[in-house]
């Protein structure tokens, strides 16, 4: 497990709180597998788009959920959230210098640190990552465009009519239709600002990976809290992540 329990999170409410003292009570929460939950999370349905991109990362110990029983698909991924993602996917590899940001826990600075070192994500200023402010498509797409190397796409246009020529992001589009990591949320929008759940983060890092085959988990544990997660706010951390 990645991060501390207690000392992690800052203004956790809600949702985040429940789950907390369920698993500290054995409130509400089973350890009975149930039909219809999936990859060891009760909130994960089969045949969903995320499904699979869950199974994987799990495979990969890329993720723990945000209980041991939940993943929450539908809630809001930040940025730290996202770095930290980004960083297991890549093997937990250590950074040589420090990111020098003000705003960035001690568990979460390995994870930052090797992501400013390559280049892959930078802070708001020079003290902050803003690790805690919420991830939009266009953040999510650009992080791995750079990852990947800052490949230049065969070509520069896409077929989404909301991404600006010129903006920071739109090489990581064209690269990413491309690559088959993203298919907009219409024919002719990419929706760049629109904000980013794990479910779809998830996607996102199992395209980019090239999809590969796994065997969904079928029966996994009740989520007791699921519809406190499903759609809740976005936390400044997560338990596992």
């Amino acid at each position: 497990m990645v991060g501390n329990e207690t000392t992690c999170c800052r203004g956790w409410r809600g949702a985040v709180v429940a789950v907390m003292v369920a698993g500290l009570f054995g409130v509400g929460i089973s350890s009975a597998p149930v039909a219809g939950a999936h990859a060891g999370f009760g909130d994960v349905d089969g045949g969903e788009f995320f499904t699979e991109a869950v199974q994987w990362m799990v495979d990969e110990e890329i993720t723990e959920g945000v209980t041991r029983s939940c993943f929450a698909p539908a809630m809001l991924i930040d940025r730290g959230q996202a770095a930290v993602l980004v960083w297991r996917m890549e093997g937990s590899p250590p950074a040589q210098t420090g990111h020098g940001f003000d705003d960035v826990p001690a568990w979460m600075s390995p994870a930052v640190s090797w992501m400013v070192e390559q280049g892959v994500a930078y802070g708001l200023d020079p003290t902050r990552f803003a690790l805690g402010q919420t991830l939009t498509r266009a953040e999510a797409v650009t992080f791995l465009w750079r990852l990947a190397g800052f490949f230049e796409p065969v070509s520069a246009m896409t077929p989404f009519v909301d991404v600006a020529p010129g903006s920071f992001y739109e090489a990581a589009v064209a690269w990413a239709v491309e690559e088959g990591i993203t298919r907009g949320t219409t024919a002719t929008t990419f929706s760049p600002g629109e904000r980013v759940t794990r479910g779809q983060v998830a996607t996102f890092l199992y395209r980019y990976r090239g999809q590969p085959l796994v065997t969904v988990d079928p029966a996994s544990p009740v989520c007791g809290t699921r519809d406190e997660f499903n759609g809740g706010p976005a936390g400044s951390c997560l338990l596992y992540t």
